[in-house]
């Protein structure tokens, strides 16, 4: 590989943690070892220091490879904190970490906040920014620390001239939003630029940050004489070391919920290890120079799916669907300057079997939401006579060989001792689901109290289950008598007050408020783990023939009178559902209670969507009184994000749960 910048084998890596002015602003400083030289690699919540010793380098580029791999990802995840074992036990885990690793903290908006980070470097590698497509306020949220943050970092390396070179990771986002047609015959290059004013007028605020903080690099490196380098990749995929997502991981895992989000319908993707390579080469390589566009392949949503599919066909089921469109050609990105460094890109199938895999490695990833069924030895428990019920589940691939049904009488004690018999975990979803009932405490009270005890009585009975994850509902939170204002914030610590139901006549709250509570005092008293998950009104596309309570709800909107309830919904979508449930099994963390909301809305806001997508219904245009609308309460999210749930936005939500519909022969639109 040549002498390079003359770097070597041993290393003592040093972590330092970028912390925006969202959060901590205090910077700890530590003392810096003698004789040494750092070469400094920051990712954007977490920056790695490596002192190094003249000899091989097979090893330093395994090592700055690895940490290179796992804080690029981290990059789109989370600000670390020092004293969260989550966000740092992976990074204390690597060979040698113990002698070589120290963590620090530094804030990208603080001028200074580096100096005696990279005092001594050779150089430095600048991987920080905010990374995600959504602010409300862009400029606070994403522009200012990524042009701010990258000057800061660079006015501390202009002050020390041991620095040799600064690479900076900037985007393929800096390159290609531009007003010219990106039609297939069209080759980006490190030529083009991205027009910040294209950006700002079509609200691509990360992709206009990016292109801000590159631009004010290179004036910067120009003025105060810094030879520096800017790395261009794509969407980012490939194994993970940490055991948290990352923005590039969500995007595939959206893939799985049906909803994706790109700028263009196409995916420009880079593996990981491709992307750590190139940073050093592009430090080691004494010609160097410039900018490198790094991306393996440029592929359409289509035939993203499609090699997804054939690789994991279980997770990704064939669906029918308007993207299903044969893949339109692409228009293409040069690696010819990225071949000069000798990257030679990971092809695109084995990037993607290598996130999957690594996904399923660490528990971030089971089995579709449609293929739940088969996360465990045994199913529901269904009436196995009645084929309307059963027929669905009995058509899933390998439900022949790995789906048992079962029969069993919720209010019978004993009754599921032979189906949660040799389970390591139990779902317990089953509860009636009614507004009206004329005895409501044989047809909801009971069924619901005591067919929760009944599950759990026989799950306390089997010593290999070493979870049950029990489906509750926000109506077991969020009636309290409490005022519902726009400034509250409905969590975790809610429950609510089966007074209060009662007095309200709100009988399948109280159901689900007295069941919950009956299932956290058992669970105490017996020792089980105990999770339960409480969603809101549950919408999404059908696996099963017949409606559901919410979708039927759902459809009487669709078909509803010339004007609508001044209502609040709070939706979530079943395959947001069905993720969180095993997502509480599977992590060793999870605990307590988890809101599944994806958001709060109004009537009318759900007739929007339905008349931008479907302009044909006939849907109603005004409230039944004609008052102003009720104002808006918020739940919050963070446990449910804490299991890796990213909701599916609700225009995705409403949208294929119609086209459900009519798949199904409900509707006719």
């Amino acid at each position: 590989m040549g002498d390079g910048h003359g770097l070597g084998s041993k290393f003592l890596f040093k972590t330092i943690e970028v912390f925006t002015s969202l959060s901590y602003k205090n910077a700890l400083k530590d003392n810096m070892p003698d004789n040494s030289c750092f070469p400094s690699l920051y990712s954007c919540h977490a920056q790695v220091l490596a002192i190094m010793e003249k000899k091989s380098k097979c090893v330093y580029v395994y090592y700055l490879k690895v940490l290179l791999l796992n804080f690029h990802n981290s990059l789109v995840m989370f600000v670390y904190s020092i004293d969260d074992p989550k966000k740092t036990d992976h990074l204390l885990a690597l060979d040698g970490a113990k002698e070589r690793l120290k963590l620090f903290k530094a804030n990208l908006l603080e001028e200074g906040s580096f100096d005696s980070v990279v005092d001594e470097c050779v150089g430095v590698f600048h991987t920080a920014s905010p990374v995600f497509l959504a602010a409300s306020d862009p400029q606070a949220e994403l522009i200012d620390p990524a042009v701010k943050g990258t000057l800061n970092v660079l006015k501390s390396c202009s002050k020390f001239s041991s620095i040799k070179r600064v690479i900076v990771t900037s985007s393929i986002a800096a390159i290609m939003c531009v007003r010219k047609p990106l039609t297939p015959d069209v080759i980006l290059d490190e030529t083009w630029f991205s027009d910040p004013v294209t950006c700002e007028e079509s609200k691509l605020w990360y992709m206009l940050s990016k292109t801000l903080a590159e631009e004010a690099a290179w004036k910067f490196a120009k003025e105060n004489g810094i030879d520096m380098i800017t790395m261009n990749p794509g969407l980012v995929t490939g194994p993970l070391l940490q055991s948290t997502t990352t923005f590039s991981v969500d995007t595939i895992l959206n893939l799985i919920n049906g909803s994706y989000s790109s700028y263009d319908g196409s995916y420009r993707f880079v593996d990981i290890r491709d992307v750590a390579n190139a940073h050093i080469q592009a430090f080691e390589t004494p010609s160097a120079s410039g900018r490198y566009c790094l991306v393996g392949r440029v592929t359409p949503h289509s035939e993203t799916l499609k090699i997804l599919r054939e690789l994991f066909p279980a997770l990704f089921p064939t669906q029918k669907s308007e993207d299903d469109k044969p893949s339109v050609p692409t228009f293409k990105v040069s690696q010819e300057k990225a071949r000069s460094l000798g990257i030679n890109f990971i092809p695109l199938e084995v990037s993607l079997k290598d996130m999957i895999e690594s996904l399923k490695e660490k528990g971030l990833l089971m089995l579709a939401a449609n293929n739940l069924a088969f996360q465990l030895k045994f199913m529901h428990v269904y009436s196995t006579d009645d084929p309307k019920k059963t027929e669905h589940l009995l058509s899933l691939d390998g439900a022949k060989e790995r789906l048992q049904l079962f029969k069993a009488d919720l209010l019978e004690e004993g009754s599921f001792d032979s189906a949660v018999d040799g389970c390591q975990g139990v779902f317990h979803t089953a509860s009636p689901v009614t507004l009206t009932a004329s005895d409501p405490q044989s047809e909801l009270i009971d069924p619901a109290v005591k067919g929760t005890l009944n599950v759990l009585r026989s799950c306390a009975k089997v010593h290999c289950i070493k979870r049950v994850v029990v489906t509750s509902s926000m109506t077991a939170v969020m009636f309290n008598k409490k005022p519902l204002t726009p400034d509250v914030v409905i969590d975790e610590t809610w429950f609510s007050d089966p007074v209060a139901c009662e007095e309200l006549k709100q009988w399948y709250m109280i159901a689900k408020t007295l069941a919950e509570e009956a299932a956290w005092t058992f669970a105490k008293e017996n020792g089980i783990d105990l999770v339960t998950i409480n969603p809101g009104f549950v919408i999404g596309p059908l696996i099963q023939p017949t409606l559901t309570f919410s979708l039927e709800g759902f459809l009487k909107i669709i078909h509803g009178t010339q004007t609508f309830p001044d209502g609040i919904y709070r939706l979530v979508d079943v395959r947001d559902v069905a993720n969180a449930h095993i997502q509480a099994f599977e992590n060793p963390t999870a605990n307590g209670r988890y809101c599944i909301v994806g958001g709060v809305t109004h009537y009318s806001e759900v007739f929007k969507i339905l008349h931008k997508f479907y302009p044909s219904l006939r849907l109603p245009e005004k409230s039944e009184d004609d008052k102003p609308l009720q104002p808006l309460y918020k739940i919050s999210q963070d446990k449910a994000r804490s299991l890796g749930i990213n909701f599916i936005p609700l225009e995705v939500s409403v949208r294929d749960t119609v086209e459900s519909f009519k798949e199904n022969g409900i509707i006719t639109i």
